[in-house]
C-alpha cells in the first residue's frame, strides 16, 4: 500500500521563542507589560478582521501567483519610493498667493500663508515649485492669466526635461509616469466657503475617534491661520482635489487619503534663484552614458562634476533627498544657517571624530518612510527586506537619539533629535521584532508571525505540522474500506476543496465511469481521480482549511501591527527628516575638512568681502589660482572686469556666485575668510539655454535674464554679468550695457552687488564715475614671440586690447586664417580698407609673374612658365613661394 503526502506544508524546522531574541535589548518599560500592552492590541475588535477572513480565501486560491506578485509589487515600489508624489494647490488672488501641498509618500500636509508675489514675474510661485517639484499641479479657474502661463512654462519645462531623458522605450515609460499635470478646478464648485467648510472637516490620524465637531474646528484654528484667506482656500482645494481623485492617486482606490500632521512652507527668509542660474553655476549637472543607446535614460545618467556631486556625501537616501531640498532652498536667515554652521564647527573638532563616526554608522541604516508601512491596505505586499528596513531604522533613529542625548547642549539639531525620541518610538521597535519573524518573511514571502506572539497562531501551526501524519492515518484507515481493486492511496489537501482522497493505483484499469462505492469523484489530474471519502469529511469538519485559518490570523496579528504603526509613526519621520538634515550637515563636515573650506562670517549689512576665494569645481580638476573679493556697503559695488580671452574672467565670476550660494545653505566656503551679507536675489546673465519652445533668440533670452535683474534685484542682491551685449552689434550692445549699469549706478544705497565681464572696453568711459564703480583686469605677460601667459590674478585697471588673435593660435588654429585676421584688423585699426581675397590673389599673380619676366635673358622658357601658372592655379588658398 503506497501513502504519500504531495503538500508542502511549510513548516518550520524547529520551535522559536521570539522573547529568547529580545532579551539582548534594551527597550523603555518592562519587558511583559510590554507583551501584556500588545496583547491587548491583540484582544480589540476590528471590522478589518472580518474583511481579511473574506480576503484570505482568494490568496489561498491564488498562493502561486500572489508569491510571485509580490516580487513585482516590491520592485514597483522599490522605484516610487525615491520618487516625488506631490500634489501643489496654488491660487493667486489680489496679488496674494497661497498655496498647499499634499505629500502621497509620507502622508503630509503642508501650507503656505498668504504672501505678496509680483505679476508677472511670479517669483515666488516658481521658487515653490522648485522646491516641491509637484507631481500634480491644481488651481482655479479665473486666476490671473499671467500666473497660468507661468504655471504652464514651468510644468513645459519639466515635461521637456523628462523626455529629452527618455531615449528607449522602458526610458519612455519612466518619463511619462513623472509627466507633470496641470489640473484646473471649476470655481463655482470650489469657492472659498465650500473649500472653508472642506478645511473644517479635516481630519488627522492623531485624533481619536471621540472628537466633535467643535473640537476638531478648535484645534484646527491653533495649527492654521483662518485670516490667510487665499490658503486656506487652497488648502481646502487641495482636500477636495484629494476626495474626488483618490482613487487614482492611492494603491487601493476604496480607502481615503490619510493626513499625519500639517508643517508650514517657509519662503519668507528664501534666496530667490532662477533654473538659468542654477545650470550657469553647474549646481547639478546630469551626466549620461556614452552609448548612444543608453543615452538620455534617467536611470543610466550619472552626476557630473557639480557642486551637488562635490557636497554629496550623504549615508542614506533620506539625507540625499535633503541636500537636493537644501540645494533648491537657500536661505538668508542667519539665525538658521549659523545653527548650521556650528554643527559643522562640532563636526570637524578632532576629539569629536568618535561620536562623529558612531553617527555615521547609524545613518546608513535609516531609510525613507514609504507607502509600505504608510498604507496599511499595501502592507501584505510588503517583503522581508520592507520590515527590515523599517525595523533597523526605528533602531537606529532610536540610537542616534541617545547618542545626540548626550550632546544636545552643543547644537539645537541634536537636542531636536534626542526630544524626539518618545516611549512610541521605543514600542515600535519591541512590537516589530517582538512580532514578526523576519526569516519566515524571506522564506515564504510573506508577512509571518514569531513563535510564542499569538496562542491561537501557535495552535493552528501545531495542527499545520502534525498534518502529514494526520493524513497518514486517515488515509490509512480510509484505504480499508475501499474497493479490492484499488492497491494504492493518499491523503492530499488542495485549496478551496480541503481533504481528498487520491487513487494512485488500481489492480488493472480504473472504472470508466470514475464511481467508486462510498466515494464522491470530484476531479481528476494526470490520470489520477481525486474523491472525497469519510475521512476526508471528517477532517473537513475537525482540522478545516488549517491554511486558510493560520493566514487568516496572522492578516488579523499584521493589521492590528500595522494600525498600531500607523498612528505612532509621526513622531518617527519627524526625527527622521531631522536624521536628514544631520546628516547633510555631516556630508558639509567631510567636504569641508577635505578641501580646507572655512566658515564663512553672515551678516544683514550688503558687503561681500572674500580673501582667497576659489573655486569649488575647478580647484578639483586644475591647480587653481585664489583670488580676493570687495564688495562693500558704499564703495565697490560695480565692479566692471575686462581682459583678454581665457583670462579667467567668467570662472571669477562664478566663483563669486558659489561662495555667496553655499554660505547661504550653511556650507563652509572655498576661501581663507570671508564675510557675506545675506542676498535676496542670485541673479545671473551666463548661459542661454536656446530651445524651440521658447519661441526666443538668444539674445532676446538674454534680455530677458537682464530684464529680471532689474526688476527684482534689491540692495542686498548678487547681480552677475558675463558679456552682456554680445549678441548684436556691437554699438547696440556697447550702448545697453552702459544703460544697464547706469541703471544700477543711479540706485545710489540701493544698488546690488553688480559683477560685469565684457570685452567691450569702451564701456567704462560710459558710466558714472563715482566711488561705487571699481574696474578691475586680470594680470597676464607677453612673451618675446608675443604668446600669453595668463597669471589669472584680478588687479585694478581696464584691459587694452582683447588679444583675440593670440588666444585664436594657441587655440590651434591655421596659422594662415590667423594672419589673415590680424591683417584685416590692422587695416580697420588705420583706417586702410582691407583688400578681398580675389583682389590679393590677383596682386600676388602679378608678383610672381613679374619676377619671372625680371629674370628673362631672351630665352624664353615655356615649361618654367608652364609650371608656375599651375601652380598658381591648383593652390589658390594657398600662396606659393617664388620660383627660382
Amino acid at each position: 500500500m503506497e501513502k504519500k503526502r504531495i503538500l508542502n506544508t511549510n513548516s518550520s524546522s524547529g520551535p522559536k521563542t521570539s522573547s529568547s531574541n529580545l532579551e539582548t535589548d534594551e527597550f523603555q518599560g518592562d519587558t511583559s507589560a510590554l507583551i501584556g500592552l500588545f496583547e491587548a492590541i491583540l484582544s480589540e475588535d476590528s471590522s478589518e478582521e472580518e474583511e481579511c477572513a473574506g480576503n484570505s480565501k482568494e490568496e489561498i486560491q491564488k498562493k502561486d501567483v500572489t508569491r510571485n506578485q509580490n516580487v513585482t509589487d516590491k520592485t514597483s515600489f522599490t522605484s516610487n519610493e525615491d520618487g516625488n508624489e506631490i500634489i501643489l494647490a496654488m491660487i493667486y488672488q489680489k496679488n496674494h498667493l497661497g498655496a498647499a501641498y499634499y505629500d502621497v509618500i509620507t502622508s503630509e500636509l503642508f501650507v503656505m500663508e498668504d504672501i505678496t508675489d509680483d505679476n508677472p514675474d511670479f517669483n515666488i510661485a516658481k521658487t515653490l515649485y522648485r522646491q516641491c517639484q509637484p507631481r500634480y499641479v491644481v488651481t482655479l479657474m479665473g486666476v490671473s492669466d499671467n500666473f497660468v502661463n507661468v504655471v504652464k512654462r514651468l510644468i513645459v519645462t519639466h515635461n521637456m526635461d523628462e523626455q529629452q531623458e527618455a531615449s528607449s522605450q522602458a526610458s519612455s515609460e519612466i518619463s511619462r509616469s513623472s509627466q507633470v499635470v496641470l489640473k484646473i478646478m471649476p470655481r463655482k464648485e470650489n469657492n472659498y466657503e465650500i473649500c472653508r467648510s472642506r478645511v473644517h472637516c479635516l481630519r488627522l490620524v492623531c485624533e481619536t475617534s471621540d472628537v466633535t465637531n467643535d473640537e476638531r474646528i478648535i484645534f484646527l484654528n491653533s495649527v492654521l491661520n483662518f485670516k490667510c484667506l487665499v490658503m486656506i482656500h487652497a488648502l481646502g482645494l487641495l482636500l477636495r482635489y484629494l476626495d474626488m481623485h483618490w482613487g487614482g492617486l492611492a494603491l487601493k482606490s476604496e480607502t481615503n487619503a490619510q493626513y499625519l500632521h500639517i508643517n508650514y512652507i517657509s519662503l519668507k527668509d528664501a534666496v530667490m534663484i532662477d533654473d538659468d542660474t542654477y545650470n550657469a553655476l553647474q549646481v547639478v549637472q546630469p551626466r549620461y552614458h556614452p552609448s548612444l543607446f543608453k543615452f538620455g535614460n534617467y536611470l543610466q545618467s550619472q552626476e557630473g562634476l557639480s557642486l551637488y556631486s562635490i557636497l554629496n556625501r550623504c549615508k542614506s537616501r533620506s539625507g540625499v533627498r535633503y541636500l537636493w531640498k537644501l540645494l533648491r532652498h537657500p536661505t538668508r536667515n542667519i539665525d538658521t544657517l549659523n545653527e548650521r554652521f556650528n554643527l559643522i564647527d562640532y563636526c570637524l573638532k578632532s576629539n569629536n571624530q568618535d561620536i562623529i563616526e558612531n553617527l555615521k554608522s547609524c545613518l546608513r541604516h535609516v531609510y525613507p518612510m514609504g507607502k509600505v508601512i504608510l498604507d496599511r491596505q499595501s502592507a501584505p505586499k510588503a517583503t522581508a527586506s520592507d520590515w527590515n528596513k523599517l525595523y533597523k531604522t526605528i533602531s537606529n533613529v532610536i540610537c542616534i537619539g541617545e547618542i545626540c542625548g548626550n550632546i544636545q547642549s552643543k547644537s539645537t539639531l541634536f537636542a531636536k533629535i534626542a526630544n524626539g525620541i518618545t516611549n512610541e518610538m521605543h514600542n515600535l521597535k519591541y512590537f516589530i521584532k517582538y512580532v514578526v519573524d523576519f526569516d519566515g518573511v524571506k522564506q515564504k514571502n510573506k508577512f509571518s508571525v514569531n513563535p510564542g506572539v499569538d496562542p491561537k497562531l501557535d495552535e493552528l501551526n501545531h495542527q499545520r505540522s502534525n498534518l502529514p501524519r494526520l493524513l497518514t492515518l486517515i488515509g490509512e484507515k480510509d484505504m480499508k474500506t475501499l474497493p479490492k481493486s484499488v492497491l494504492g492511496c493518499r491523503m492530499i489537501y488542495v485549496p478551496d476543496i480541503c481533504y481528498v482522497l487520491a487513487i494512485t493505483e488500481w489492480i488493472s484499469s480504473p472504472p470508466e465511469d470514475h464511481e467508486v462505492p462510498g466515494l464522491e469523484f470530484k476531479f481528476m489530474v494526470n490520470g489520477i481521480r481525486h474523491y472525497k471519502s469519510s475521512g476526508a469529511r471528517e477532517l473537513d469538519d475537525t482540522v478545516g482549511d488549517i491554511f486558510l485559518k493560520i493566514i487568516n490570523r496572522e492578516s488579523q496579528i499584521m493589521s492590528k501591527l500595522v494600525r498600531y504603526i500607523n498612528k505612532h509613526v509621526s513622531p518617527v519621520i519627524k526625527v527622521i527628516e531631522y536624521c536628514a538634515e544631520l546628516d547633510t550637515l555631516l556630508s558639509f563636515a567631510m567636504v569641508a575638512q577635505d578641501f580646507n573650506y572655512v566658515r564663512p562670517k553672515m551678516v544683514e549689512t550688503p558687503i561681500l568681502s572674500i580673501k582667497q576665494g576659489r573655486h569649488p569645481l575647478m580647484e578639483r580638476l586644475v591647480t587653481f589660482l585664489p583670488n580676493d573679493t570687495e564688495s562693500r556697503e558704499d564703495s565697490s559695488r560695480v565692479k566692471i572686469l575686462t581682459g583678454p580671452n581665457s583670462s579667467g574672467k567668467t570662472i571669477y565670476l562664478k566663483q563669486v556666485a558659489l561662495i555667496v550660494f553655499m554660505a547661504h545653505i550653511g556650507c563652509y566656503v572655498p576661501a581663507e575668510s570671508a564675510t557675506i551679507g545675506t542676498v535676496t536675489h542670485l541673479l545671473t546673465r551666463i548661459l542661454s539655454i536656446e530651445s524651440t519652445a521658447l519661441n526666443a533668440s538668444s539674445f532676446l533670452i538674454d534680455l530677458r535674464q537682464i530684464n529680471m535683474a532689474l526688476r527684482s534685484s534689491t540692495c542686498n542682491s548678487l547681480v552677475i554679468m558675463d558679456e552682456f551685449g554680445k549678441g548684436t552689434l556691437e554699438t547696440d550692445g556697447l550702448a545697453l550695457l552702459a544703460s544697464v549699469l547706469s541703471n544700477f549706478i543711479e540706485r545710489g544705497s540701493n544698488c546690488p552687488h553688480i559683477f560685469a565681464a565684457t570685452h567691450i572696453h569702451r564701456v567704462v568711459d560710459f558710466v558714472p564715475q563715482c566711488p561705487l564703480v571699481e574696474k578691475q583686469t586680470f594680470e597676464y605677460v607677453v612673451n618675446e614671440d608675443g604668446s600669453l601667459v595668463f597669471l589669472y590674478r584680478v588687479i585694478p585697471g581696464t584691459a587694452t586690447c582683447s588679444f583675440a588673435h593670440s588666444v585664436a593660435k594657441s587655440a590651434g588654429l591655421e596659422r594662415e586664417v590667423v594672419e589673415r585676421a590680424l591683417e584685416v584688423y590692422k587695416c580697420k585699426k588705420t583706417g586702410i580698407l582691407a583688400t578681398s581675397e580675389s583682389e590679393r590673389w590677383q596682386q600676388h599673380c602679378w608678383r610672381e609673374l613679374n619676377k619671372y619676366l625680371k629674370t628673362y635673358d631672351g630665352n624664353f622658357n615655356k615649361e618654367k612658365l608652364k609650371i608656375l601658372m599651375k601652380q598658381l592655379m591648383s593652390r589658390r588658398e594657398i600662396l606659393p613661394t617664388p620660383m627660382k
